[in-house]
């Protein structure tokens, strides 16, 4: 803090000086420039003791809060004299003049699993990613055949017989033939997604909440079109290929009821014809059973891929994973359902794409309320385009 008694000397002296018929104004200059100097000490000074004063009041208003809590959750004491518990005595020990200052026994009664015993004084941390659950998607995009479209429908034409060659003898006329076409149409359809979230939440979460409803959709559709993609109905959403009735006609029955052996799942692989890329598909758990399966002679039909880029086979067949395949209920399958699928999905299945993700943000229909609705679209579709490329095993 400035000297009082130097800076009243000063004053004196400037008074002096202007008193004097011929004043010495280089003088005069440098006093007020000293007295300038000890003005902008004073205001530091006089900032920082407002500064402790605010600190001094807030640090009041915190122990007297401690002390209500004190008073009225701490049980064990007499309202009148828990202020007199070693407990009160230690924590107002801490919050006045520090830990440093506390004695060891007063150290040990400081709690933090208790919010009035020290618990109030410790800040929790966030962690910076949201720990999300695992969403299980029926990969059929990684097999069937992707198509983008710029209108609501597709139609693909289909061969379905070839021209008859035959033999003729010398001077003989061949007979006349024609290939057979018929036609798929693909209507994509609409799958949506309308999401509330208050702009309290948007302005203060601790997380870009619009770049998570953005993810969470785009999961969260992943997931409807894989399951519809695989059991849809075709009514309003995609056609599944284990519902397809025209794949369900020339399923291959299980040699055993309510289970599958190896024999079945080798004698599936002979149900398409010579030319076709067949890949197995069914559910982990599926999968896992299929593993302790193994042929007459002993051998395992999983095979893993150690061999670089190979990748593990079913049978000498690869297999993909599809969650939404019906699979064992308490340790049998389900009689009439199709766990197993073994095909050709780049010829046979096809999935059309209209558009992206299409984002609609509504900040006014409940804008009373503050609340912002995301709304989210995307129109696709799929079906069996070529059901003998495709072939189930069936569950008796």
């Amino acid at each position: 803090m400035s000297d009082l008694g130097t800076i009243h000397e000063a004053v004196k002296e400037l008074r002096d000086e202007f008193d004097k018929k011929s004043p010495n104004f280089e003088k005069i200059e440098k006093i007020e420039k000293d007295l300038d100097a000890q003005e902008v000490k004073n205001q530091e000074v006089v900032a920082e003791l407002k500064a402790k004063e605010q600190s001094a009041l807030e640090l009041k208003e915190r122990v007297d809060s401690l002390e209500a809590e004190l008073s009225r959750d701490n049980k064990t004491y007499d309202e009148k004299n828990y202020k007199d518990s070693p407990e009160y005595k230690a924590l107002h020990q801490f919050v006045t003049k520090g830990i440093d200052y506390l004695e060891m026994e007063q150290k040990q009664l400081l709690r933090t699993d208790i919010d009035t015993s020290g618990g109030f004084l410790v800040p929790t941390e966030m962690d910076n990613a949201i720990t999300k659950k695992i969403t299980e998607i029926s990969n059929v995009r990684s097999v069937a055949r992707v198509r983008t479209i710029s209108s609501k429908s597709l139609d693909i034409p289909v061969r379905d017989t070839i021209l008859a060659a035959t033999y003729e003898g010398e001077a003989e006329e061949d007979q006349l033939s024609t290939s057979t076409y018929s036609s798929e149409t693909l209507t994509a359809f609409r799958c949506s997604v309308t999401v509330p979230i208050t702009m309290d939440m948007l302005m203060d979460a601790a997380f870009n909440m619009e770049s998570e409803i953005m993810g969470d959709a785009a999961e969260s559709f992943a997931q409807k079109e894989g399951q519809k993609f695989v059991t849809g109905t075709g009514f309003k959403e995609p056609s599944g290929f284990t519902t397809d009735t025209r794949v369900q006609a020339g399923a291959l029955d299980a040699g055993n009821s309510l289970t599958i052996d190896a024999d079945d799942i080798i004698l599936l692989s002979g149900e398409l014809k010579v030319g076709y890329n067949p890949t197995y598909t069914f559910n982990r758990a599926t999968m896992a059973f299929i593993r302790t399966l193994k042929s007459t002679d002993g051998q395992f039909l999983w095979m893993p891929g150690l061999n670089g880029p190979v990748m593990n086979t079913i049978n000498g067949f690869p297999y993909v994973l599809m969650q939404d395949m019906p699979g064992q209920v308490a340790d049998v399958f389900v009689s009439d359902t199709f766990p197993v699928a073994f095909g050709d999905f780049l010829r046979g299945y096809t999935i059309v794409d209209r558009t992206g993700m299409n984002v609609v943000r509504d900040e006014f229909t409940m804008k009373r309320k503050a609340i912002i609705e995301f709304t989210l679209n995307r129109w696709n579709y799929g079906q069996v385009t070529l059901p003998e490329a495709i072939t189930l095993l069936k569950i008796q």
